[in-house]
């Protein structure tokens, strides 16, 4: 896990919003396959995304739709090696919410060793519309 010290916070533009970046992990998707081919690895992975979006509603994976339509399609091709994860936060907070606290949102993708996973994000987030897809989260007193 990447983390920065608050001073050192790196930020990106989120549509309307800037949030900063809170953590970031770059993982090996493949750790633990003994065997499989890429369209079982892909449904095995829609899977686990599925059951990650469902525990945490603030959650964009980013080309989502195009892993889904590759394994209805039963592509055997790859998905790039790495899973990354990101959680940025900002002090957007919504109208109609009065209590102290900030918004959240988390974002996953698969990329290759070779890109930026700092630089790939800044990609991902910049179309994003914060205010529809961030969580918010009070403060604990």
């Amino acid at each position: 896990m990447i983390r920065t010290r608050h001073d050192e916070l790196r930020s990106y533009q989120v549509g309307p919003v800037r949030a900063e970046l809170r953590a970031l992990t770059v993982s090996d998707d493949r750790e633990g396959m003994l065997e499989g081919t890429p369209h079982l690895h892909r449904r095995f992975r829609l899977m686990s995304i599925e059951k990650a979006m469902a525990r945490t509603p603030h959650l964009y994976v980013h080309d989502l739709d195009h892993i889904r339509a590759d394994a209805e399609k039963r592509v055997e091709e790859w998905l790039p090696r790495e899973a990354v994860h990101a959680r940025l936060t900002s002090w957007w907070m919504p109208e109609d919410v009065a209590e102290h606290g900030h918004t959240e949102l988390s974002v996953m993708w698969f990329q290759t060793a070779a890109h930026d996973p700092f630089a790939h994000l800044a990609t991902i987030v910049r179309p994003l519309d914060w205010t529809s897809l961030a969580q918010f989260v009070p403060f604990e007193e």
